[in-house]
């Protein structure tokens, strides 16, 4: 796991040794251990190997430093997090050993013992142990055809000296980031949006578009933009090319997507075995590590079921340590009693309070970079800050779950539009009415929405305003957003008798996954730890996506049926039946003593937001009671973090 930075230019490079050196810095927590760079020339067929303050020293590289990159058109460098092959023989960029190929590679490719066997099989010598000459020699043997058979986490940037070309590539989920920066003269990228801003060229100009879904709806759709104009993404699943005599470009390309016409009907016992078969071998890739491997621990069924798995698979002389977040304020949100039943544990537990995130709050503004959705990601960065004091590398984490078999009750509204679509009204109310208790008072919601997902598309949006979504609050100022050309739309959903197959699709690949996961990478290695999710493994969703509604979400309401059942051998009856909870914390209490913070917000510096009235909202979150509003705490991050990053509006 590890921090990846580059730049391309059409002419020549137009920063020193030191400004390279400085941007792949700002990174370092992704990679302490290590440190590469590579300069190249394609004219001149030149590549320069170099080194910095933390590269091993045996290595003998030339400072980077003391070079001149604008002798050169492209430029690699890579921080290191050592988790397989410790050695210098892992040491990146790495090239293969007739120099062809070079790679500076964010990740871990965990069936690279498979593939490396299938490699040796047709005559491939490797020279180290490391998953990266693996990645570097699949793609000598089978080109992107390579990407697809890679199960793990991964962006990368591959050099062919041969064809001048660098390919870029993200994982199947996008679990590792990979941010781009273009212009006529250059195109840079970069595991974090800090190490691109200190680049040439790359300006704080923030996004109207992207800002307005942000700050109106919460929308975390993982498109190619973000929440600033001159910083995009490549997106999850999709692979692009670059030549370097040109910096024209060829793609994106996607070389992965879950396909909603393959249906199969095994029997419920016959799905409830498979979906074990590949959850258990799924855990057990994650485990491949020659450093200690944790696990995260909420009390809910996730987590739990992969501590369990993993002490199965360890045994008894290895114990496995968890890490926990523990709110002793608010009992709805209080997970202990649950956490304390998965046993024979090393237990770490922490308990933040108010005054720890007034503290905290820009250091998580700096790990996660881009605004983010709730104080609930406070939590998420403290339990990898416990991690690493407890000295872990690798952190096991149960992400992706949700989404794949369905334990959202947002999802329930789904299931019945693809009920109502089939004229099955015994059945959709049925579901309805077999809700859990604790999403009980949401079944107007949930039947409203279901009703509204069969709407066309063109009068959803009407709909919504008739029902008090208007598309500008009165604390938003449309005049700015539509002099700048935004057009407000609402999200995507599932409809027809597909709906909630169609709704899982969207949150894997746009509504709540590559969110999660961005805060999951920048919490995680904020703290220099490679965060590990086994639920987002390609086999594993392909196969729940396939089945019948009803083994993910039961004609009674229950959620994650398949996988319930798939895991109750390990599982206390308590945690396995349990209604969900979701990782909440106790945010309108935490905000309350921290109202000077809250007031502080400098919200008038945001000139879409109409001055007077977006205070009167945070006045009004204050004197409530019940769930803190979403909205408000979105117009407060936006503007602590247009602050911390000096972004520029147009």
């Amino acid at each position: 796991m590890c921090g990846i930075l580059g730049l391309l230019a059409r002419d020549r490079l137009e920063l020193r040794g030191v400004d390279l050196q400085a941007a792949l810095r700002s990174m370092r927590h992704r990679g302490p251990d290590d440190e590469g760079y590579l300069l190249y020339d394609p004219a001149r067929s030149e590549a320069l190997a170099l080194g910095g303050a933390d590269t091993v020293p045996d290595l003998g590289l030339p400072p980077v430093a003391a070079s001149d990159p604008t002798r050169f058109r492209c430029a690699f460098g890579h921080r290191r997090l050592s988790i397989l092959d410790l050695s210098a023989a892992g040491h990146q960029p790495m090239a293969t050993q007739d120099g062809r190929y070079w790679v500076t590679y964010n990740g871990e490719i965990y069936n690279y013992l498979e593939l490396r066997r299938e490699l040796e099989g047709r005559g491939v010598r490797f020279h180290t142990s490391s998953d990266t000459e693996v990645l570097l020699e699949a793609y000598r043997a089978w080109g992107v055809g390579m990407l697809p058979r890679l199960v793990g986490m991964f962006a990368f940037a591959l050099l062919d000296t041969r064809d001048n070309t660098v390919l870029l590539a993200r994982d199947q989920f996008g679990i590792k980031p990979l941010y781009l920066a273009r212009s006529e003269r250059q195109l840079a990228f970069a595991s974090e949006v800090k190490a691109l801003l200190r680049l040439p060229g790359v300006r704080r100009r923030g996004n109207p578009s992207k800002v307005y879904q942000y700050v109106r709806y919460g929308v975390r759709d993982a498109d190619a933009a973000t929440v600033l104009e001159d910083v995009e993404r490549l997106p999850a699943a999709h692979y692009l090319r670059v030549r370097l005599d040109s910096l024209e470009t060829d793609g994106p390309h996607c070389y992965w997507k879950i396909d909603l016409a393959k249906r199969i009907s095994p029997t419920f016992p016959e799905a409830v075995a498979e979906v074990r078969r590949m959850f258990d071998e799924s855990v057990s890739l994650h485990l491949r590590s020659d450093v200690p491997i944790g696990a995260t621990l909420s009390g809910g069924l996730d987590s739990s079921a992969i501590v369990r798995q993993v002490q199965s698979l360890l045994g008894p002389a290895q114990p496995l340590s968890t890490f926990s977040f523990v709110s002793d304020l608010d009992p709805v949100f209080n997970e202990e009693p649950y956490m304390d039943l998965i046993t024979d544990t090393v237990v770490h537990k922490v308990r933040p309070q108010a005054a720890d995130i007034a503290a905290d709050i820009d250091e998580v503004m700096l790990a996660l970079e881009l605004p983010f959705e709730s104080l609930s990601m406070y939590a998420q960065f403290r339990v990898f800050r416990l991690a690493r004091e407890a000295g872990m590398k690798v952190i096991l984490d149960g992400q992706g779950s949700d989404e794949i078999f369905a334990g959202y009750y947002s999802l329930i509204g789904a299931r019945i539009t693809g009920l109502l679509s089939q004229l099955r009204l015994p059945s959709a109310v049925r579901a309805l009415s077999g809700a859990p208790s604790n999403a009980r008072v949401y079944r107007a919601r949930m039947m409203a929405t279901a009703a509204g997902r069969l709407l066309p598309g063109s009068l959803q949006q009407t709909v919504a305003g008739l029902f008090g979504e208007p598309q500008y609050p009165d604390w938003l100022r449309a005049d700015w957003f539509e002099a700048r050309g935004v057009r407000p739309r609402l999200r995507a959903h599932g409809r027809g008798r597909d709906a909630l197959r169609e709704e899982l699709r969207l949150g894997i690949e746009h509504l709540t996954l590559p969110a999660l996961l961005r805060y999951e990478d920048g919490n995680s290695m904020h703290h220099s730890i490679e965060s590990r999710v086994p639920f987002c493994v390609p086999e594993l969703a392909e196969y729940a996506l396939s089945l019948p509604d009803e083994y993910l979400i039961s004609m009674s309401g229950e959620t994650k049926c398949v996988f319930r059942e798939a895991v109750a051998d390990l599982l206390p009856e308590q945690i396995l039946r349990r209604e969900k909870v979701g990782f909440g914390v106790p945010e309108r209490l935490w905000l309350r003593e921290l109202r000077d913070w809250l007031e502080s917000a400098p919200t008038d510096a945001l000139p879409f937001l109409e001055p007077g009235k977006a205070r009167r909202e945070i006045e009004a979150a204050l004197a409530a009671d019940g769930r803190w509003p979403a909205h408000v705490w979105r117009m407060v991050n936006m503007a602590f973090w247009a602050r911390s990053f000096e972004v520029e509006w147009s």
